[in-house]
């Protein structure tokens, strides 16, 4: 939402290049450049931008040879593909449960975890006309699930240890869970679901041990 103060969704979502891979595009998409074969299924090929204006679609289907396309000849089309995501993820802000009487916590604790997962991304191109002018959108948006393993680190006390130490510290946690992540090109954010695992020698004392928490997350896309 703040964000989106900031700039428009738009320009979010915009991208420069369509990276190169294998994609899904819908029949009738796909018979705007072939209008000869009779397609009633998603058809997968691989498409390479081979300039800024043009594309390189090559089908994955028998006796099927590669074409270009110049970006300006199309009105719009929509392509999606779907990929194994491997991400660095951040969890700045992390809401514990309530637990043994001690009120639900947000708390601002430092976490770096992999995350592997699977992922779809949808692609749309489109010649816009404002004012009698032509301009070219490529946009493109991906949303994904998985599972993150991870460290990091909890405030130690005693009113997380009910009161089993009488000192403070910065414990070392192994934490785990699931997650889902919503990545508009710019930025990746998403919501987890995890538990802390202490290691040292407080973790039988510390309320959170193995106990479920909801965070907010960021990623940096590694693939």
């Amino acid at each position: 939402m703040i964000i989106c103060v900031c700039f428009s969704c738009k320009s979010i979502h915009s991208i420069t290049q369509l990276p190169t891979d294998t994609y899904l595009i819908q029949p009738k998409d796909y018979q705007l450049f072939d209008t000869v074969s009779q397609v009633h299924q998603l058809v997968k090929m691989d498409i390479e931008q081979v300039s800024d204006t043009t594309l390189m679609f090559t089908p994955l289907t028998e006796h099927s040879k590669p074409f270009i396309v110049n970006l300006w000849d199309i009105k719009q089309i929509k392509l999606h593909r779907n990929t194994f995501d491997v991400d660095i993820l951040t969890v700045p802000f992390k809401i514990r449960p309530s637990v043994r009487g001690f009120p639900e916590q947000l708390t601002a604790d430092f976490d770096a975890a992999l995350y592997l997962g699977k992922r779809r991304d949808n692609y749309t191109i489109k010649n816009v006309k404002t004012r009698g002018n032509s301009k070219l959108q490529l946009t493109g948006a991906g949303y994904g699930y998985g599972g993150f393993i991870g460290l990091g680190s909890v405030a130690m006390n005693p009113y997380v240890t009910q009161n089993a130490i009488d000192y403070e510290y910065d414990g070392f946690v192994i934490n785990g869970g699931f997650a889902g992540i919503y990545d508009a090109k710019k930025f990746n954010i998403g919501l987890a679901v995890g538990t802390d695992f202490l290691v040292d020698k407080n973790r039988s004392s510390w309320i959170y041990h193995g106990k479920p928490w909801i965070g907010v997350l960021f990623g940096i896309d590694l693939n």
